[in-house]
């Protein structure tokens, strides 16, 4: 099974990225002759790194080939309908054609048992919460946290100088890599992470010249620091007692 997956994702990676270059990208929005040939293109490299089981795994040539042309298909036509952003198209395009490999993979082997109880087992519940907490519960508890100085913080009604959303997502992903160090026992990137962060924000700090915003990024980036550090221990002695649970 591994070795189908490693040809079907190798062929994916060739396909979507290496051989598709960005003229032939705009070009399949247009005509549907560009779509056939990216599909086309896709279909003979899965045939070259299948030649030697061709036979075998014919029918997976041809289940992810009309996968791709169907997926690809529908994405031309929901980008035309509702236009939404790039980056968003391309994670849902990306799972949809993780998810066509996979189906060929259950295709040619069936559902293995394995994968049930990986997927439904306690280790991987406590990482879905844990990645849920960083991602989504920690924003809403700082917003509640933060309400109090909402009124007070003269320069949030400023006119906007930031990227859209820049502030969340640079919060979501330091928690990410606070939690993925705690569980590596890299504490000292915990350290690197709040300095770098320190030194990116002194420029702003400085040309502010503003106590309440000053105030306001050190309780923020504490806060954010603080629920990283304890989602990132909570997740790591949630695994250990896992393993050796007490009595």
């Amino acid at each position: 099974m591994s070795i189908l997956f490693l040809k079907l994702f190798l062929a994916h990676v060739l396909g979507d990225f290496v051989f598709q270059p960005n003229k032939l990208v705009q070009k399949r929005k247009e005509k549907i002759g560009f779509l056939l040939l990216h599909v086309a293109i896709h279909g003979m490299i899965l045939t070259i790194l299948f030649c030697t089981t061709l036979f075998k795994h014919w029918h997976i040539v041809l289940f992810v080939t009309f996968a791709h042309l169907l997926i690809d298909s529908v994405k031309i036509y929901v980008e035309r309908q509702w236009p939404l952003q790039p980056f968003t198209f391309f994670v849902f395009d990306q799972l949809l054609h993780l998810g066509s490999i996979v189906a060929a993979l259950v295709l040619a082997y069936g559902w293995p048992e394995t994968w049930t109880r990986a997927i439904f087992s306690d280790t991987s519940l406590c990482y879905v919460i844990a990645f849920l907490l960083t991602a989504y519960v920690s924003p809403i508890a700082l917003r509640v946290f933060f309400s109090k100085w909402t009124s007070q913080a003269d320069f949030l009604k400023k006119p906007e100088t930031s990227l859209p959303d820049a502030g969340l997502l640079i919060g979501i992903m330091e928690r990410l890599l606070i939690v993925l160090f705690v569980q590596i026992g890299f504490l000292s990137g915990i350290g690197f992470l709040l300095g770098a962060k320190s030194i990116f924000r002194f420029g702003d700090l400085t040309k502010a010249r503003d106590t309440k915003f000053t105030e306001y990024i050190l309780v923020g980036t504490f806060a954010s620091f603080i629920l990283g550090i304890l989602i990132g221990y909570a997740l790591k002695f949630g695994l250990k007692y896992l393993t050796n649970p007490i009595g």
